[in-house]
């Protein structure tokens, strides 16, 4: 199924160039990447009276002029896009900017820059907007179904927003797909609509939307009746994300093609998108719509389409793939993510992790099937030449694996490292999706020893001290069961200006306790400190020692019991 005749990653021929800032890339992405996304700072003005700011961040911004002040849909993923965003803005008006309407749970974090200190800006947003963003930042970091692994999916999206690439060379990056320091200047909505509702903004008739959803559940469409303009972040530079390599919560391509269809039934002249360029037109943008949502209902149900058939989620990487028209129109460009990376999200979702093959439900740990390929194989060597040879022929995804297997085995050997780090490069070279190159080419570089990747991002202190209670029950998942075998504790944490909560420590479990009072066991230990103590603590900052022998944390109980159960909890090594 996988052939030299279509995988550009298996030999398929595919023209490499060099873009202007160096870097070699696919003449496809280099040569249209520019045509539905902004690769370096743009302001353009699709009509009069709206501007938007594209290559300021991650996501463009737009602003509606008023008669007495603008109003901003969307405001950046961090802070300093506000920042830009606002430099730009004072070029050609003075005018404040007197209302913010949020599209997207994402790109909230420039508002209190634009606002620039006014306090009865009027902030208009889904009704579960601000839920969504405390859950959020409160989770640490990148948005996650169990917030206690938000840290993990935080370090894989600095790897996909460029974190480790460099800007220029035959490695860099070709999409500034870039996220700078994670910083936030959030103001909470304070004017929630619901869907359909109408309100008159700064002497605009708007009406919002709020029932469908793309990569978010909290999306909200502007549509300007009396102009035939809507603003949305539905249709993206790119084939709809149905999965982020960077891992995230289920995307529904249902309520994604919904949302699309309902775009599409506005029939608007002007479309502005927080995720690419404005369309002008309303017949272009009608055949955009339709050709974007094609692509979307081609990679569902194609994907349950293989799944009838007896397709795992290997298998269906391989079996969706765009027919030519729709590969071939611009608005299914894969410069963002590559559609061969979704039905396996589908697949998990409809189905779970198991193929429905027997031979696949018993799997011998990775690094031991490896030792055993290397035997088969005739050693190390025969395995490296197996890879080098693959190599030589294009076939770089099975140069990686096979060099990857001795990887697995000895993480030390040169050849091993070198021969899986130039796979990945010339992977990554005919890679289309700017987040397919980051995580090529930044392990490839990690491999050479030019870069590290962090393993898993912690939340920012700030963050633990604001809410240590939640950190708490988030601790509980790093108990080591080897450990911790024949503990029974419960111990209770007081914090100052936060009550107190507690974890039920049994054996391999530590039962997260969230009113200790009302528990049915009464305390064994109680440990009193502040939320700077906690988050030291929780970082793994400070041994426990330390911290009650200096008085930090005050013991009551036993202080060396105290000391030693909290060391049955892994410490963080990022």
């Amino acid at each position: 199924m996988d052939t030299a005749a279509s995988n550009p990653y298996m030999g398929a021929p595919v023209e490499v160039v060099t873009a202007p800032n160096g870097a070699i890339g696919n003449r496809r992405i280099i040569e249209n990447a520019d045509k539905v996304a902004y690769l370096e700072r743009t302001v353009e003005s699709p009509v009069p009276g709206v501007f938007v700011f594209g290559g300021f961040g991650l996501a463009p911004t737009a602003v509606i002029e008023a008669e007495d002040g603008l109003i901003a849909f969307d405001t950046g993923d961090v802070k300093h896009d506000g920042e830009l965003i606002l430099q730009a803005l004072r070029e050609f008006t003075d005018k404040p900017v007197k209302a913010i309407i949020y599209g997207h749970s994402h790109t909230v974090a420039g508002a209190g820059v634009l606002a620039e200190g006014n306090d009865d800006i009027v902030v208009i947003g889904h009704p579960d907007l601000n839920d969504v963003v405390v859950k959020n930042l409160g989770a640490g970091g990148a948005p996650a179904y169990f917030p206690e692994v938000s840290p993990y999916l935080t370090a894989r999206a600095v790897t996909q927003f460029n974190g480790y690439m460099p800007s220029e060379g035959p490695d860099g990056y070709l999409l500034p797909t870039n996220l700078t320091q994670v910083d936030v200047a959030f103001i909470p909505v304070n004017t929630p609509v619901h869907d359909g509702q109408k309100m008159n903004v700064l002497g605009i008739d708007m009406q919002f939307f709020t029932k469908y959803g793309s990569d978010d559940k909290v999306h909200t469409t502007v549509w300007l009746p009396d102009r035939k303009i809507v603003f949305t972040t539905m249709i993206w530079n790119a084939p709809p994300q149905l999965y982020t390599l960077r891992g995230d919560v289920f995307r529904d391509p249902r309520e994604w093609i919904a949302g699309l269809r309902f775009t599409m039934d506005l029939e608007p002249d002007v479309l502005v998108s927080a995720a690419r360029r404005p369309i002008v037109g309303r017949e272009n943008i009608q055949q955009a719509l339709q050709l974007y949502m094609d692509g979307a209902r081609f990679v569902l149900d194609q994907s349950l389409r293989g799944i009838l058939k007896g397709l795992g989620p290997d298998d269906l990487r391989h079996f969706v793939k765009f027919p030519r028209y729709l590969d071939e129109s611009l608005v299914n460009l894969q410069s963002y993510g590559e559609i061969s990376s979704y039905p396996p999200a589908i697949f998990y979702q409809s189905v779970g992790w198991y193929d429905n093959d027997a031979a696949n439900l018993k799997p011998i740990p990775p690094v031991e099937e490896a030792r055993r390929w290397i035997e088969l194989l005739g050693g190390e060597e025969a395995m490296l030449e197996a890879a080098r040879k693959a190599l030589d022929e294009r076939e770089f995804a099975w140069a990686a694996k096979l060099a990857n297997q001795a990887y697995l085995v000895d993480d030390q050997s040169p050849e091993a490292r070198r021969l899986k780090a130039e796979a990945l490069r010339q992977m990554a070279y005919v890679a289309t999706g700017a987040n397919d190159r980051a995580h090529l080419m930044s392990q490839a570089l990690e491999l050479e020893g030019k870069t590290r990747i962090a393993r898993l991002i912690p939340p920012q202190p700030e963050m633990i001290v604001a809410d240590p209670a939640r950190y708490v029950e988030y601790f509980r998942i790093r108990i080591d069961p080897a450990k911790s075998d024949k503990v029974s504790s419960f111990v209770r944490f007081d914090f100052a200006d936060s009550g107190s909560v507690g974890l039920d420590v049994r054996r391999a479990v530590a039962e997260f306790v969230p009113d200790p009072d009302e528990y049915t066991r009464t305390p064994d230990i109680i440990l009193r400190m502040s939320g700077d103590t906690w988050a030291d603590l929780y970082l793994s900052r400070a041994a426990p020692e330390s911290l009650i022998e200096t008085g930090a944390i005050e013991v009551t109980g036993d202080a060396s019991e105290a000391a030693r159960i909290l060391n049955l909890f892994d410490r963080l090594e990022p």
